[in-house]
């Protein structure tokens, strides 16, 4: 018998254009509104009502917190606490999501056809506040796990506790385009998907970009760690 004949394989057509696939969408949040609605508009002051809201509690929670109780763990609870820094960095939603749009996305003036509000301007402040998030979630997960030292489940715990707060925004975004605020609502959440930016094309050092801020907030970090565990051990 005779070696079978090799068919070629034609490459699977999604559906998506090239342009489509070089393109970046909004996450579906309140922050989105903050980019795509106007100023002052209902959908523009109910995301910065939820992201108030958001920043309160997140002060309510350093208010709570006790930094006489940085102390020393047994040495169990402290390697989990130094295995968690990694992890409770990629797990900051927000923040990942800004260092991924300032390495991978430019602005690009054709989203104002989809919306004549999502300017420079706008996005800059949709970002600004979306870091802002992001810094606050991470440090309050790091310093409640910092002053967790009782046993390795109670650390667990608190981690997995405060994860819930990164989804409000998330949640409140989904209200509107289930529709329990109006149409008018629900129409800008519709907008908020179609507004997409271009990937930058460039391979340059700009492009690592987020690689750099996830390594040096890592670093920063697990310095502050290292600065809390080599302290002396309090005395009870």
């Amino acid at each position: 018998m005779g070696m079978p004949s090799l068919a070629s394989v034609e490459p699977i057509d999604d559906g998506a254009s090239s342009a489509e696939k070089n393109e970046g969408g909004l996450t579906e949040d309140v922050y989105a509104f903050i980019l795509v609605a106007p100023v002052l508009s209902a959908s523009f002051m109910y995301a910065f009502a939820v992201i108030l809201i958001k920043y309160l509690v997140y002060i309510i929670l350093f208010t709570g917190i006790s930094f006489s109780e940085l102390t020393n763990s047994p040495t169990k609870v402290q390697v989990v606490k130094f295995l968690l820094i990694p992890v409770a960095v990629a797990m900051q939603e927000d923040l990942i999501h800004v260092y991924a749009y300032a390495a991978n996305m430019k602005y690009d003036k054709k989203v104002l056809k989809v919306s004549p509000s999502a300017t420079l301007g706008k996005l800059v402040l949709s970002l600004f506040l979306r870091v802002i998030d992001g810094l606050s979630s991470l440090s309050v997960n790091f310093l409640v796990m910092l002053t967790t030292h009782d046993n390795v489940r109670q650390v667990f715990l608190n981690f997995a506790a405060l994860h819930f707060l990164q989804s409000i925004d998330d949640v409140f975004f989904l209200l509107i385009k289930k529709g329990f605020f109006g149409d008018t609502m629900e129409h800008m959440g519709t907008l908020c998907t179609q507004v997409s930016f271009p990937r930058r094309k460039t391979n340059g050092c700009t492009k690592q970009f987020d690689t750099y801020l996830f390594v040096l907030t890592l670093i920063i970090l697990v310095a502050i760690y290292g600065v809390v565990t080599a302290r002396p051990q309090s005395k009870v």
